[in-house]
This record gives structure tokens, sequence and C-alpha cells, in this order.
């Protein structure tokens, strides 16, 4: 009887994701420049990624150390979205993580005085190219306060049919279903029906993988 491999490595690279999604879209081998194409169309796939929800991939803790009367913090710039966050204060050596609530922009720009300082309670992010989040009221003088937050961060892009991508196992299915479907928009005579059954596919897997 034929034994396992007693391996749980499997992963694609780049290049063997564009080689599948071609093997989907059928017709002629990777032609010319389709390469470069299809790791410019992958990097796209991304950005759908993440414009659908949250990817779980994606999410990572940070921290940030506030300042005195400083209400005003720009974040890295590959950061999305700030999913929650606490303020952690240490008095007397014990920690504790208070809950900070998050109010939206419109919100912040409403409140009359900007400049109140205090234990913050509330934050808003501004989701600019490079994000600004904001405290209000301001940290108070004499504190040492910690801003602990759970954001999303952008997917590391795909420059080289070499590298993996920036996403778990499971969503590999996905991936190179929807890649086989942005390459078939571009291909010019690809089947209608077929481009319609590779959307349907990819938007299938992509549930399951969400949902797993």
């Amino acid at each position: 009887m034929p034994s396992t491999s007693g391996t749980t490595t499997f992963f694609l690279e780049i290049a063997d994701i564009i080689d599948d999604a071609m093997d989907m879209l059928g017709g002629e081998p990777v032609l010319g420049d389709e390469p470069v194409s299809a790791r410019r169309s992958l990097n796209l796939l991304f950005i759908d990624l993440q414009n659908r929800g949250i990817p779980l991939f994606a999410q990572e803790a940070k921290t940030l150390t506030l300042v005195a009367e400083d209400s005003d913090y720009t974040l890295d710039a590959d950061t999305v979205d700030i999913l929650e966050g606490m303020l952690r204060r240490t008095d007397g050596g014990v920690q504790t993580d208070l809950q900070i609530q998050r109010i939206s922009m419109e919100e912040y720009i409403q409140l009359p005085n900007k400049k109140n300082t205090g234990r913050p309670t509330q934050f808003a992010l501004d989701r600019q190219k490079e994000p600004i989040v904001h405290f209000w009221p301001a940290p108070e003088t004499g504190t040492t306060d910690i801003f602990y937050y759970w954001r999303i961060r952008k997917l590391e892009d795909i420059t080289a049919s070499f590298q993996n991508p920036d996403i778990v196992y499971r969503y590999l299915p996905a991936l190179t279903s929807g890649l086989a479907y942005y390459m078939g928009i571009k291909r010019p005579a690809v089947d209608l029906n077929r481009v319609n059954w590779l959307k349907a596919d990819y938007e299938e897997k992509l549930v399951r993988a969400f949902e797993s």
C-alpha cells in the first residue's frame, strides 16, 4: 500500500499560479508579455480581495506610543484599516487595557474642542495615502499610554514570477481561478461562456476561502 508523503508544505509560486490559470483558460500557451500582464492582474486581484472584506491573512497587532497633548499620529503607509483598538496604560506596575471607541471622521470633525486633554476614549482614522489616526481627548501629561490595535495591512506586491503570493494556502484555488478570469477578459477571442464560468468559479472558491 503506498504511503503518504509525510509533508504539508505544498504551495505555489507566482509562475505556477500563472501556468495553472492559463491551463484553466485554455487556448494558446503563455505568450509574449503575458506573464507581466498576469502579475499586474494578480496585484489587482489582491486589491479586490481587500475591498471585499477582512482577509484574515492580512491582520496584525501593532502598538503606538502616545505623546502628551499630541492627538494626531501618522501610521504606516501600508495600513488599510483598523479593526479595533485599546488604550494600554500602566499604573503602579499594573498594565490595563481600556476599550477605546472608534468614531467616524465626520464625528471627529464635529468635536468642538479637539485639544482637550485626558484619557483618550475615542479615535478616528483618516484613510489617506498615509493614514492618520486622531485621538480624543488628546493624551494627558504624566501618562505612558500605548495604543494597542489590530490593523489590516496591504498585501505585499507581486514583482517577479519566482516569488510566493502574500496569502495563506487556502486562498490559492481562488487566486488561480481569479487570475484565469482576469486573463480571459484580456485575451481576444476567448469564448464569453468560458469567461462567465471562470468568474462564477472564482466567486465560489473565494466564498469558501473566506468561510473556512
